[in-house]
């Protein structure tokens, strides 16, 4: 679940995709847990028997997974899902006296939906007029030269409590945001006079409706919008509680500044100060009052950075290459019902993203209890080096 394709949360160009991984991370850890064993279906047509025995070797022996781990530790043909469907909303009338416009997905179920991105804004005119599609005006990749070019910006605000909600109370304790969308015209501000309806295409939640649906139903939880050979859908963990936004107030600027990489290098730090810049930036993703997330974070003791060479994979001569190896060690009593190790295959792919160029970095972790956690492969960027 670490690569671009495995994302649940839909990748995009403003930011390293290493913050996603934290993101996904400290929304719903188990998302993580996951194994594909590859190469199955080649072995399994040479022989006609109905059952095989799968071993896996590993590196070393633990006696404390012998005595945790059981044939009801491990699930087949298990998925991670999130609850982002793709939706067209309902059209916007266009008033010229109007400069900001309420998204709403569906006018008769305005609380089962919740706008999580625009993917596509298009004006409609009058009679046989055709259409007219708006860019996001905070965007790097504008056309250029572009005879008629037409921008949108949205504002995210929270939703405020209907009448019958401050009389009754909400259905649960997740409010939501609410969506508005503006137009503006770069020739003919701020839209086109011949204007008359603008269609949304977003990427929508449910809210909080998911908190609300029965799960361990006998014949399945889900079903499938498609047809496919499976009999049920079952849910086995969660659903999770739906997240506000992490731009919110002054949390915002914080998250403004990881758009741009740091220059200062661990390396210029002790493994205290390493380690605090390391919270810090993990304090960002967490959710509110999720005491045992904050006991993670706050469970990592040092950071300690230097600089190492290892021999790259390389075709021709023998090649060497500089990098940077992090040793990160952790209190294991702070993960009191988690896993270290998770976190810092998490950290792992986190620090590679932010490899410069023509080197690599390598992660370990270890605490004093239990010795090495991870010992982590030399990374440049999202490819293992070794």
């Amino acid at each position: 679940g670490y690569d671009d394709a495995e994302a649940l949360l839909p990748p995009t160009l403003a930011g390293l995709q290493g913050y996603r991984l934290l993101q996904e991370y400290f929304a719903f850890a188990p998302r993580f847990l996951f194994a594909d064993l590859c190469g199955l279906g080649a072995a399994l047509r040479r022989h006609a028997e109905t059952e095989v025995d799968v071993v896996l070797l590993f590196g070393r022996v633990d006696n404390a997974l012998l005595q945790s781990v059981d044939a009801a530790s491990v699930a087949l043909h298990c998925v991670p899902a999130i609850n982002l469907l793709e939706r067209r909303c309902d059209r916007i009338q266009v008033d010229p006296g109007v400069h900001e416009y309420h998204i709403v997905p569906d006018r008769t179920r305005p609380m089962d939906f919740e706008v999580h991105s625009i993917l596509q804004v298009l004006g409609y005119g009058a009679g046989a007029d055709k259409e007219l599609e708006f860019l996001p005006f905070y965007n790097a990749f504008h056309a250029e030269g572009q005879a008629h070019a037409a921008y949108f910006s949205t504002l995210r605000e929270p939703r405020l409590l209907s009448q019958a909600q401050q009389r009754d109370g909400p259905r649960t304790a997740y409010i939501g945001t609410e969506v508005y969308l503006s137009l503006v015209d770069a020739r003919e501000a701020p839209f086109p006079p011949g204007l008359r309806e603008v269609g949304v295409r977003a990427l929508c939640s449910n809210r909080d409706l998911p908190l609300l649906m029965p799960v361990g139903q006998a014949g399945g939880d889900l079903t499938l919008a498609l047809t496919a050979p499976v009999r049920r859908v079952s849910v086995i963990k969660g659903p999770s509680r739906p997240r506000s936004p992490l731009a919110d107030g002054s949390m915002a600027w914080k998250l403004i500044n990881q758009l741009s990489l740091n220059h200062l290098s661990l390396t210029d730090t002790d493994a205290e100060q390493g380690a605090a810049a390391l919270r810090e930036i993990l304090r960002l993703y967490l959710p509110p009052g999720d005491a045992a997330a904050l006991r993670q974070v706050e469970g990592l003791r040092s950071v300690r950075a230097r600089q190492v060479v290892r021999r790259l994979p390389m075709a021709g001569p023998i090649t060497f290459g500089r990098g940077v190896l992090l040793d990160v060690e952790v209190d294991e009593l702070a993960f009191e019902g988690a896993s270290a190790f998770l976190l810092g295959s998490v950290l792992e792919r986190f620090v590679a993203r932010h490899v410069s160029i023509n080197g690599f970095t390598q992660l370990r972790m270890h605490s004093a209890a239990r010795g090495d956690i991870v010992d982590g492969r030399p990374r440049s960027g999202a490819r293992p080096m070794l």
